[in-house]
């Protein structure tokens, strides 16, 4: 689907790093005449030079090549048909991709903006495409093959990788009263809490990323286990890094992952030897202050983050604020847990109680 216009209305919007701050608008004819330079420098300069275009709906989820990654936030306008005329003779009449087209010269444009800033956006704009959504497309992940596990395969086993035992802390040694401790217990050192509230956000695209850190159970009174009792274990996870998902997709809307995403971070992982993923977080936009997480989002935390104490989170924000809270598996779904937030010395206080809703 493909409809012409002049490029006289059109324009291209500007984004600048992860949370896509607006930045400015150029001329789209700006940037196809430098674009087409090679064309256009043989003639008269002073002749008019004719402009059209053809946005084609053919989505183009891949980056733009090159030192800056840069998203095509209308990367479901892929591809533009260009004719340029001259004194009525046509120069050029020809279908290019956006990324391929625009991609070489706006990396030199945000070069000369900020040479220090490595992530952008850009979207064609246009009365007529004002209803085609700014996404940030889930990128195409290449290397990967399709598998059938009820099909014998020679030279390919699948194993299951066992999770190291999980130690036990006392919580009274973190000034925490067993007694206020649920199955899952959510501890954030007083730095990352304050960075999870200050860290930059969009607030025109969904982000998201892990939760990394180190989980233990509690220790459990010593008459209970002499009893021959069998509680169910309790944990705490103590967060204290959150790293932004890479080769992520996203949306007003929408955040996903891909299998790059888990790449990316096992390998930083593979280099920490005190700590694990804890879990992951997400942010909601348009959705309210207290709403929380989507049947999408449980359905991905409840087939992706299998261990009982992995958690995920959600930042809810608003025009005024961000709400932070943390879910965990129970059962069949999710339930909110409690937050605990450290001190200095290391020691916790509660700072968001768990709002049970009965099933």
């Amino acid at each position: 689907m493909s409809t012409e216009y002049r490029t006289g209305a059109a324009k291209v919007l500007l984004y600048k790093s992860t949370s896509f701050d607006l930045l400015g608008q150029m001329s789209l004819t700006s940037l196809l005449v430098e674009a087409f330079r090679r064309e256009l420098e043989t003639g008269d300069p002073e002749d008019e030079v004719d402009f059209r275009l053809r946005y084609v709906r053919r989505p183009d989820p891949r980056l733009m090549d090159g030192p800056r990654t840069i998203h095509n936030l209308r990367s479901q306008i892929g591809r533009l048909g260009v004719t340029i005329s001259r004194r009525g003779d046509t120069v050029v009449d020809r279908e290019f991709s956006v990324r391929e087209l625009l991609g070489p010269v706006l990396q030199h444009v945000v070069k000369q903006i900020d040479p220090e800033e490595e992530v952008w956006g850009f979207c064609l704009d246009h009365p007529d495409l004002a209803t085609v959504a700014l996404a940030r497309s889930t990128p195409e992940v290449e290397g990967t093959m399709d598998l059938n596990l009820r099909e014998p395969r020679r030279n390919f086993a699948i194993r299951k990788v066992e999770e190291p035992p999980v130690p036990r802390i006392d919580p009274g040694d973190l000034g925490i009263d067993p007694a206020c401790l649920g199955p899952v217990t959510v501890l954030i050192p007083g730095e990352t809490y304050e960075h999870l509230y200050l860290m930059k956000l969009s607030r025109r695209l969904e982000e998201g990323g892990f939760l990394l850190g180190k989980v233990r159970r509690v220790l459990e009174p010593e008459p209970a286990e002499q009893e021959g009792e069998e509680s169910a274990e309790r944990y705490l996870v103590e967060i204290t890094e959150v790293t932004p998902a890479e080769h992520a997709g996203a949306g007003a809307l929408h955040f996903t992952f891909t299998g790059d995403s888990f790449r990316e971070v096992n390998r930083q992982l593979s280099a920490s030897e005190d700590k694990q993923l804890m879990g992951w977080y997400h942010t909601h936009l348009f959705s309210g202050k207290e709403s929380g997480l989507s049947g999408i989002d449980v359905d991905l935390h409840l087939g992706t983050f299998r261990q009982p104490w992995q958690v995920a989170g959600l930042v809810n924000i608003t025009s005024a604020e961000r709400l932070l809270r943390f879910y965990a598996r129970f059962g069949d779904g999710v339930r909110e847990v409690e937050q605990w937030v450290g001190d200095e010395r290391g020691r916790y206080r509660l700072e968001r109680a768990a709002v049970v809703e009965e099933l």
